[in-house]
């Protein structure tokens, strides 16, 4: 009679290809930065192609529209993520159905939804690269569809207490785009919510408002007639507003700094002791949900080993800091004989992608929690009950089961930058060299580079994006 000495040993190959499974993403992606940081565009939109699954198909074209727009392949880069954008609606409408699924293996089975201000940033993008193929028009239609995208996520919000149910940055780059393209009205309005963003932003991420939306807010209610908004904010702003004078022709400098990467999530052990006194016995009937709640509150807490009758082993996901070196910018312009160029202008952060990310996973920790706790507990009853029916063998493949689908999902979208700084700058019309210096939070220089050839018009705007991974 064979006598089955090691059944772990007989399951650890289909196993071993369960996990290896799970971590192919962040181990692709790892490399595939690795080489976007590099400048070698084409090998780390080869690794990303490796990355290609249903189950995340929308951080797979996340990924390759933005390797896309740093290889200046813009109209490819825009139907990438054009196509992420569809598909991250799709899902974000039919996530609730796709839940129970995941309450017996893990989220890793589920599709990839997106964060919100992942969502909103799809536009950024989408935005800059219209900007570059001189399509001004179809760059307002990204401003108005997050604007869309935005109010949505203030209604769903409305009443919670959310840190973020509006995008700053995106708002004030939708005043910027409509501006330069002479929407006043629709200018004046987005510069309006990116100041009441902003204040949230303070409070919540430490991010103030950039000091040049107050020039803004202050330029186009003037130039709109706006004479009682007018006065509120030269009230509002009246200690710290400090009007540059300007040569009668200027065009506007719009250099976004986009530092570092994003922090990625890693996988986090919990232990959670099922206690004799629970009376988890067979045929006991137990309101799972309920039961994980109480669990939830041992967390941390340790008991004695005479009253634990199961230990219970769940992961969940975390977020792991990456904050970049260098901490901000400085940009010199050179090459216009005119006067009036500012010498030098340092950037302000006006989006912190790694506290926004930290600060909304905060929040949904306890749910996250909670629904983990819930599917080990879920797991443990069917080991059980295997155990009770069907023997010692049995109950040991179930939880070897549970053991090897007990996988945090730490899928998030990895090439999107730290944080984003931004210079805004008023420059007589002609052609400039800008000097970047990139220095950390101790003011010391970490690098610097030129971008030449810099072609400042009178009453128009000069977009760009330099991206640095220090």
């Amino acid at each position: 009679m064979l006598r089955m000495k090691n059944p772990l040993r007989l399951l650890s190959i289909p196993i071993v290809f369960i996990l290896m499974g799970c971590a192919t993403y962040g181990s692709k992606m790892e490399e595939a930065r690795s080489l976007f940081s590099q400048g070698k565009y084409a090998d780390a939109l080869e690794k990303v192609e490796e990355t290609k699954s249903g189950r995340s198909r929308l951080l797979y074209l996340l990924e390759k529209g933005m390797l896309l727009h740093y290889a200046n392949r813009y109209e490819e880069s825009n139907d990438t993520f054009e196509e992420a954008e569809i598909l991250a609606e799709d899902l974000y409408t039919k996530s609730i159905s796709r839940e129970a699924g995941a309450l017996l293996t893990s989220d890793n089975i589920l599709p990839y939804e997106g964060e919100k201000f992942e969502r909103a940033l799809i536009h950024y993008y989408r935005a800059l690269n219209y900007i570059y193929l001189r399509l001004p028009d179809d760059a307002l239609v990204e401003c108005r569809k997050v604007s869309f995208l935005l109010e949505r996520y203030r209604d769903e919000t409305e009443g919670k207490s959310t840190a973020y149910s509006d995008d700053a940055f995106m708002q004030y780059l939708a005043g910027m785009l409509f501006e330069w393209q002479g929407e006043l009205n629709d200018a004046f309005i987005s510069y309006r919510k990116a100041e009441e963003a902003y204040e949230k932003y303070e409070r919540e991420y430490g991010v103030p408002q950039p000091s040049s939306l107050k020039g803004d807010l202050l330029r186009t209610a003037r130039a709109l007639g706006f004479s009682e908004e007018y006065e509120h904010y030269l009230k509002k702003y009246s200690n710290s507003y400090d009007p540059v004078d300007t040569a009668e022709e200027t065009g506007e400098l719009i250099l976004i700094h986009e530092n570092g990467f994003a922090p990625s999530k890693v996988a986090e052990e919990l232990v959670i002791p099922i206690l004799k006194v629970d009376n988890l016995g067979e045929g006991k009937s137990i309101d799972v949900w309920e039961y994980s709640g109480k669990l939830r509150a041992r967390v941390g807490r340790h008991y004695k080993d005479v009253d634990v009758e199961y230990i219970l082993r769940v992961s969940i996901p975390n977020y792991r800091s990456a904050r970049p070196r260098i901490a901000y910018m400085k940009v010199q312009a050179a090459g216009s004989v005119r006067t009036g160029v500012p010498a030098q202008v340092s950037s302000q952060v006006v989006e912190d992608v790694e506290a926004i990310a930290f600060k909304n996973f905060d929040e949904r920790m306890p749910r996250i929690l909670l629904k983990t706790i819930a599917r080990g507990v879920t797991k443990y009853l069917a080991f059980r009950t295997a155990k009770q029916k069907k023997g010692e063998v049995a109950g040991l493949l179930v939880n070897i089961f549970s053991i090897a689908t007990e996988s945090a999902d730490t899928r998030s979208w990895l090439t999107l930058p730290n944080n984003f700084g931004m210079v805004r700058m008023s420059l007589p019309p002609g052609k400039y060299n800008l000097r970047l210096s990139f220095y950390d939070r101790n003011g010391r220089q970490v690098e610097s580079t030129d971008v030449p050839d810099v072609e400042i018009r009178d009453g128009d705007f000069a977009f760009l994006n330099y991206r640095t991974f220090q």
